[in-house]
């Protein structure tokens, strides 16, 4: 959920002045709201999110997010605002369950569209290579819709450990294997070569896409991801077009589509690359 209207309401509510500054929405993962709130003072962003528990039912925790997605394992920093004090949450989407502890692991409940995407595309004979699980929502919708057999790889080890845990609880630990490791260290653990292989790590996609390469079969697609910068999307689809020029052989075919916004002058594009 990112809807700018929601934050908004609370701040209302609560009687704070400023609302219409407030230009991104709630991320709800489960039962806990991420807010940003920049440019309001502690005692404001308290009284907006004990406002924001009271326009939602479903919401138990309140969390405010400090800064970006950072480091190697793309965390949040994450301050408490209101609520029950965890970072630890059930989410459901697209008929799936997942244990996230959003705190210890990455997870954006803004990919649901692009992961349905991209598990209707998956027939049940591939063999697929997820290189940045995280703590299962692409994997574990691949296997529980296609019947198709999956390799995760992550590196971080608490996702790692909850990506097993969902698998678990949607009932695909015989489909879906974990490999708690680098991406960049692949080539030497797996043996074979895969029909698909995707790359949900926008920020450093490029710098593993000779991995993704060599894991690919002939024909295969890879799913890139990539934020880049643009006036706009033509622009920025464009940018996208004359890396991938640099990065792959001749011969590979690749189309690319919108993902979403992920900030001003950024989108999130995908190309869906065909393996030469």
């Amino acid at each position: 959920m990112r809807v700018p209207r929601l934050i908004r309401a609370a701040l209302e509510k609560a009687g704070i002045r400023g609302a219409e500054r407030v230009s991104s929405g709630v991320d709800v993962v489960g039962d806990i709201a991420v807010v940003r709130l920049a440019g309001f003072t502690p005692a404001e962003k308290r009284r907006a999110a004990r406002a924001l528990l009271g326009e939602s039912k479903n919401l138990r925790v309140v969390m405010e997010q400090e800064g970006g997605i950072e480091g190697e394992f793309r965390l949040r920093k994450l301050k408490h605002l209101a609520g029950e004090r965890r970072t630890v949450t059930l989410h459901r989407e697209n008929g799936c369950s997942y244990r996230v502890d959003l705190a210890k692991s990455y997870f954006s409940p803004r990919l649901g569209t692009e992961r349905s995407r991209v598990a209707g595309l998956v027939k049940k004979k591939e063999k697929v290579l997820n290189m940045f699980a995280g703590v299962g929502p692409f994997s574990i919708l691949i296997a529980k819709t296609s019947g198709a057999r999956v390799t995760s790889c992550e590196a971080n080890p608490v996702a790692a450990r909850l990506h097993e845990e969902n698998n678990r609880l949607n009932k695909v630990e015989g489909l879906v294997e974990v490999i708690e490791g680098d991406a960049a260290g692949l080539p030497g653990k797996v043996h074979g070569k895969f029909d698909r292989v995707i790359m949900p790590h926008p920020s450093e996609a490029d710098r593993f896409l000779p991995v993704a390469l060599a894991m690919a079969k002939k024909g295969g697609t890879i799913h890139y991801y990539r934020h880049v910068l643009g006036e706009d999307e033509d622009e920025a689809e464009l940018a996208l077009r004359k890396e991938l020029a640099r990065l792959l052989p001749r011969t590979s075919r690749f189309a690319s589509r919108r993902v979403r916004a992920v900030g001003p002058r950024w989108v999130e594009l995908v190309a869906d690359i065909r393996a030469a």
